[in-house]
């Protein structure tokens, strides 16, 4: 119910932005118009994003916490939104959310996580864009125990690490596409009891793309291995 109120109360409350200047560009693609938003904290909660290595890009995370004493209760709103355009010759195949924090709750209380995704993609063969319909959840769990056997929320008193993950598989859903818009929102509540305390953290997203080759790069692929085996 205390979560609840506080997410109503986060909705009328006005959102503020930070744009990230620059484009992060990795092996195979390029990550840029990097946006987060905040309805309940200071900005940034993400922090400046850089390239790993791969087709990885990171995030700094400086402050993305929900914390509460004494019969209250915190909301941390946060969202992110980017973009990837992938080199000459390569449809986007799948992208990767990883995100990963820890816990703590003193005398009694409990805390939880939450995330979703929306992806808007720009389609080859239509050649406009195209959201897809169902926004894609993340697994979150605590303790790095899969879910569904361990879930949020956790009860206090106690400590430890959660795990959150989000696979967007583009190509398992036949979709070509070279440019997609990805919108992330995530949650953080931490509610503590009478004379406790309780915080929850997220200290670390990585976003990684997978690619498939284009039909036109397949069929160059195909030639050049049907000539080796005619020179074998």
């Amino acid at each position: 119910m205390a979560a609840a109120a506080l997410l109503g109360g986060a909705v009328c409350a006005s959102a503020a932005s930070l744009a990230h200047p620059g484009a992060v560009v990795v092996a195979d693609g390029v990550y840029d118009n990097i946006v987060e938003t905040s309805i309940t904290d200071p900005l940034p909660m993400y922090g400046t994003p850089s390239a790993g290595a791969g087709n990885v890009m990171t995030f700094a995370m400086p402050s993305f916490t929900a914390s509460a004493s004494d019969n209250s209760s915190d909301l941390t709103a946060g969202a992110l939104e980017f973009t990837f355009d992938a080199a000459p010759g390569l449809f986007i195949g799948t992208l990767s959310i990883f995100e990963s924090g820890v816990y703590d709750i003193v005398g009694g209380g409990s805390v939880s996580a939450a995330g979703a995704l929306t992806v808007r993609y720009f389609d080859d063969l239509t050649q406009q864009f195209i959201t897809l319909a169902e926004p894609i959840h993340m697994v979150i769990s605590p303790g790095g125990i899969p879910a569904p056997a361990a879930v949020f929320p956790v009860d206090g008193p106690g400590s430890g690490s959660w795990l959150g993950a989000a696979l967007i598989d583009l190509a398992d859903l036949g979709i070509q596409t070279t440019y997609v818009i990805v919108a992330m929102d995530n949650n953080l509540i931490a509610s503590a009891a009478v004379g406790g305390m309780a915080t929850i953290s997220k200290d670390a997203l990585t976003i990684n793309t997978t690619f498939v080759p284009e039909p036109a790069s397949l069929v160059l692929m195909g030639l050049g291995l049907a000539m080796i085996v005619k020179r074998g």
